[in-house]
């Protein structure tokens, strides 16, 4: 314990180090850290009680002062679930010109609305299942090593995304891989009076070798073969009202499993929001997830989103019966 914690302590010192702050007097920065934890309790008030430290992330990116077309991000992450031990998350390059850029190293392919939603200001506690389940590496380490055409057009507007990566994810590496993903996703921004509407899509293709599908295939099972997978999805914005839903699909040669969500959000006023989630996904080889999940939740923001306190509770029916989960998080930023 005394290990861990030492170790933490070590990285924020060595984050308030950075140039980030040595760049204070030289504006404008070369360099920018952030870093924030949430504190989790979570229970069904019966067999099940539960601290943890769902996230502690920090991360260096570059900032306007670094350079006109290169930019840079580093990011490692401390969960109690990852058995008290940092991952490294993101580490790439980027190079811009006119509106287009080219990303290369390890991060997370370009697909999904809610999976490019930074975990801080999501309203609820968790991704939709079917969200962390289908993207491409969604329980192989989230990102993968590759790179990433970006545009963006139609004054910001239009966004385009086509990538080409290993495609095994990032929790082991592979000296003879012979697979491969392609992924390209697509969306466009509505302007509307004192609102926004987005839609969009992504689509992506793996010649996968070995490959453990956690949530879509059985635990002992390792597919090898062709993986294919979509995704559709909307956001509604507005200054009282928010409302996102997202489809998505994968298709292997042996099963399939599809999963959608729609959260809806309700701001009262700058501090206290309120959300509603109903969450669904099926997979054909059948397993506990294959119900949804009905969830309300309440954020309380005590300075914006880095000072945040939410409470969750979620009800499941499963073989007859209900079950519940209820989450108490507070969420606070360092820089």
């Amino acid at each position: 314990m005394i290990y861990k914690w030492r170790n933490i302590v070590i990285m924020i010192i060595l984050l308030a180090a950075s140039p980030g702050h040595a760049q204070d007097k030289l504006p404008p920065k070369e360099v920018e850290w952030h870093a924030y934890t949430q504190l989790r309790l979570a229970t069904d008030f019966d067999s099940y009680n539960n601290f943890s430290v769902r996230r502690l992330k920090f991360w260096l990116k570059s900032a306007p002062g670094f350079s006109k077309h290169w930019s840079f991000k580093a990011q490692a992450i401390f969960m109690s679930i990852q058995k008290e031990k940092f991952f490294l998350q993101d580490v790439y390059g980027e190079y811009r010109w006119k509106n287009s850029s080219i990303r290369f190293g390890q991060f997370i392919p370009q697909y999904s609305l809610q999976r490019f939603q930074p975990d801080y200001l999501i309203p609820s506690s968790e991704r939709a299942r079917a969200v962390t389940l289908l993207i491409p590496n969604g329980t192989a380490g989230v990102r993968d090593i590759g790179v990433q055409y970006n545009l963006k057009a139609a004054k910001d507007k239009l966004q385009f995304n086509l990538g080409l990566f290993n495609g095994y994810g990032i929790k082991e590496y592979r000296f003879n891989n012979s697979g491969y993903l392609l992924t390209q996703n697509l969306s466009y921004r509505i302007p509307l009076k004192k609102s926004s509407l987005k839609f969009g899509y992504s689509v992506m293709y793996r010649k996968a070798g070995n490959m453990a599908f956690h949530g879509i295939l059985p635990d002992t099972v390792s597919y090898s073969g062709d993986d294919f997978r979509f995704n559709f999805y909307s956001i509604f914005t507005s200054k009282m009202v928010d409302v996102q839903a997202e489809y998505l699909q994968t298709i292997l040669d042996t099963t399939t499993a599809s999963g959608y969500y729609v959260l809806a959000t309700v701001k009262f006023n700058p501090k206290n929001h309120a959300y509603l989630l109903y969450d669904n996904y099926t997979s054909s080889y059948g397993s506990h997830e294959n119900t949804p999940w009905y969830i309300a939740g309440y954020n309380y923001f005590f300075k914006s989103y880095k000072i945040m306190l939410t409470l969750e509770t979620g009800f499941q029916k499963y073989r007859g019966s209900w079950e519940n989960k209820t989450v108490l998080q507070f969420q606070l930023f360092f820089h």
